[in-house]
């Protein structure tokens, strides 16, 4: 009966344990793999491995030489410097929303097969190798989209896919395995009639566990490498795993602690440790292991196993003996301490049942259970995996913290009146900024208020299309008064020649005699600019003079598209992280609210407030209602002096001042109730603007990139 009892006790700690570690093993699958945002960071962070990134860069190469097959000799440059981009903060920006929506996709039940595809590379590219080699850098295809990855091509992938939809919907398995493991085990101890010696194999057996988790680390590794076709294919699924299962090697960590923690408990209490005389008994055990001929052939085939595995992975082998020494030097260590703590009698001569002795001992032992604690918390420490970055951006939004957790209603944007109007772009007549849109958005402008209108390409000049655009005479006169009117039109009397394009989009002020930008090279810098700068989010004002699907077709073709702000235009407004985390960055108002196109977004219908916009002095500045009336989410302050068609910096230097420009914020924020959430200017240069949009944010400190 005794026996018996015996055995069950030590059948129901190992079943227990085995139910903990396989619950482990489980915990560590469904939080890499079932959760999309850990499925994300877990993937971007995997970048920063050498083994990842080459695999990623030579995807990438092979995407652009498709693309483009001249650039065939350029082959081993284009690798290397792809190498570079893939593990910088900007591609691994670009990898988590696409890992979150082929998750998404891993756990519909469309289809079988799930592909990665991560858009933009192109840009980062051309951006990586503008410094080495700018003529290569301006052959790479900007619009390169690339699939890093496919599952479901073979029926083992389909499988795969099956059975981690199963485990998604089996959540609560990883927990209930847990718990009755713990039972189990705890029920094992109970029934045990020498609770010692039972102590001492729920710690062998927490021990055994811990390391078997250990090596599910190689082991796992071992397989991961030998699926894939190819040795860069190979070497980044060794990455993989030990990126996706570094967690393992924590469990493992814990479990052997507790293990080795119990161990030295329980031998502690049975019988005094002599190191020599087991490591004497261990080496008998090798040179003359019991049981005969079949038990030295186990020996034997242990010892070559283990061999072979030491000659094949040298590397891992150092490291399980490492691992297995050191465990060793702590069990003795710990047994020692438990020795002293527990059985060493009172050093004072008092009885050894008084209450003194009692106490004494009980401090002992509270001492070395501390320390016990602290060991295990050590080892699980060591033992922890690389940690997964919860956002691989700067951790700034639009270039502060503080500015992440706000919606975007809530935050003030520095804009610019006319962006388009740069005088750094030749030929432009009467430019209202220092700089074109590209510099300006480097600066830190994150509004930009902008003319679209149809143009013709005419002898090097862009002839405005009166007849297609969607605009009175009227407007353009108080666009660019009378003066700009009459210069347009001598222009337009000069251009007798023949057609040099098809009409398109240009960004132009009335007239696109006076100055134009095509619209699709605008945008496409801009969402140059958003790939490399990953934490940052846009408002477009637009008055527009062309048709929403003509506007929509010009961000198609930029790439823009893939970035705009595509969820509802009512309250509650997302913040700026989520914006950046839904690659939703660009949230675009349209004047004219004509419909057609769901994330044109009409401005003037219930979204965006103002104030006037015509002033000739600083004294008439007001922040009376004007277009929108006073009901809108956004709140456009205008902030500059009508000199049409001359805009003065002069002008710029007095209103755009920190101590003028705050205060007519702060005042309209008193007579509207709300802060501006667009502050243009002309000349933004000029003044402190962007200071003192800092200001508005409680952000002073903060710097823009």
């Amino acid at each position: 009966m005794s026996y018996l009892r015996r055995v069950a006790a030590e059948l129901l700690i190992t079943l227990g344990v085995l139910l903990i570690a396989v619950s482990a093993v489980l915990s560590v699958a469904r939080r890499a793999l079932l959760f999309p945002d850990n499925f994300a960071d877990h993937l971007a962070s995997s970048l920063s491995d050498p083994r990842v990134a080459s695999f990623a860069a030579d995807r990438i190469t092979d995407a652009v030489l498709r693309a483009n097959p001249d650039l065939t000799a350029f082959r081993p440059l284009i690798v290397a410097t792809a190498r570079g981009a893939v593990s910088s903060p900007s591609f691994q920006a670009l990898v988590r929303p696409a890992a979150r929506s082929a998750h998404a996709s891993l756990f519909s039940e469309r289809g079988q097969r799930v592909i990665l595809s991560v858009p933009d590379v192109g840009v980062l590219l051309k951006s990586a190798l503008a410094n080495a080699n700018p003529t290569l850098a301006q052959k790479i295809p900007p619009r390169v989209q690339t699939i890093a990855a496919s599952i479901g091509d073979t029926q083992v992938e389909r499988v795969v896919v099956r059975l981690s939809r199963v485990a998604r919907r089996s959540a609560w398995l990883t927990l209930t395995l847990f718990l009755s493991g713990c039972a189990l085990a705890l029920g094992g101890l109970g029934l045990a009639s020498r609770h010692r010696r039972a102590l001492v194999r729920l710690g062998l057996d927490l021990l055994v566990a811990g390391i078997v988790l250990l090596l599910l680390m190689p082991a796992g590794r071992a397989i991961a490498g030998v699926l894939p076709h190819d040795e860069l294919a190979r070497n980044a699924a060794r990455g993989l795993w030990d990126h996706f299962a570094g967690a393992l090697r924590t469990w493992g960590f814990v479990l052997g602690g507790i293990g080795l923690v119990l161990q030295a408990a329980g031998h502690s209490l049975l019988e005094r440790f002599d190191p020599h005389a087991s490591g004497r008994r261990l080496l008998a055990w090798l040179e003359n292991p019991p049981g005969g001929a079949r038990a030295r052939l186990v020996r034997g085939l242990v010892l070559l196993v283990a061999g072979a595995l030491a000659v094949a992975w040298p590397t891992g082998a150092v490291s399980v003996v490492v691992v297995l020494l050191g465990g060793g030097l702590a069990f003795v260590g710990l047994r020692e301490i438990f020795e002293i703590a527990l059985r060493a009698a009172p050093e004072s001569g008092v009885p050894a049942l008084s209450a003194t002795a009692t106490s004494a001992r009980r401090k002992r032992i509270a001492v070395v259970l501390a320390l016990a604690a602290a060991f295990v918390v050590a080892i699980a420490w060591i033992g922890r995996p690389p940690a997964a970055v919860v956002h691989l951006e700067s951790g700034a939004c639009n270039g502060a913290p503080e500015l992440c957790a706000r919606r975007v209603d809530e935050v003030v944007f520095p804009a610019t009146h006319n962006a388009m109007s740069a005088a750094d772009i030749p030929d432009w007549l009467f430019p209202q900024q220092e700089k074109g849109i590209p510099t300006q958005l480097q600066d830190g402008i994150r509004a930009l208020l902008f003319d679209v209108h149809y143009g013709i390409p005419v002898e090097g000049v862009v002839k405005t299309d009166l007849a297609s655009d969607m605009g009175s005479r009227d407007k353009f006169d108080k666009a660019v008064g009378k003066e700009g009117v009459d210069a347009a039109m001598r222009i337009r009397d000069r251009l007798a020649g023949k057609e040099e394009g098809p009409r398109g989009l240009y960004l132009c002020h009335g007239f696109c005699e006076l100055g134009a930008t095509p619209l699709v090279a605008a945008l496409r810098s801009v969402h140059e600019f958003l790939v490399q700068n990953p934490d940052e989010v846009l408002v477009f004002g637009i008055e527009d003079y062309a048709s929403p699907q003509d506007i929509a077709a010009a961000f198609a073709e930029s790439g823009l598209d893939g970035l705009v702000y595509r969820g509802a235009a009512s309250a509650p407004w997302p913040t700026l992280r989520e914006m950046i985390d839904s690659r939703q960055r660009v949230l675009v108002l349209l004047e004219s609210g004509r419909k057609g196109v769901p994330w044109l977004h009409p401005a003037y219908e219930g979204l965006l407030q103002e104030t006037p916009y015509r002033f000739l002095n600083p004294s008439e500045m007001s922040c009376a209602a004007n277009r929108g009336g006073t009901s809108g989410p956004f709140f456009l302050m205008n902030n500059w002096i009508e000199t049409t068609p001359s805009p003065k910096p002069s002008n710029a230097a007095i209103v755009n001042a920190y101590d003028a420009l705050l205060a007519r914020a702060r005042q309209c924020q008193k007579e509207r109730g709300r802060l501006p959430s667009l502050i243009a200017v002309d000349f933004y240069r000029t003044g402190e603007l962007l200071r003192v949009v800092r200001t508005l944010n409680g952000v002073a400190q903060a710097s823009t990139p």
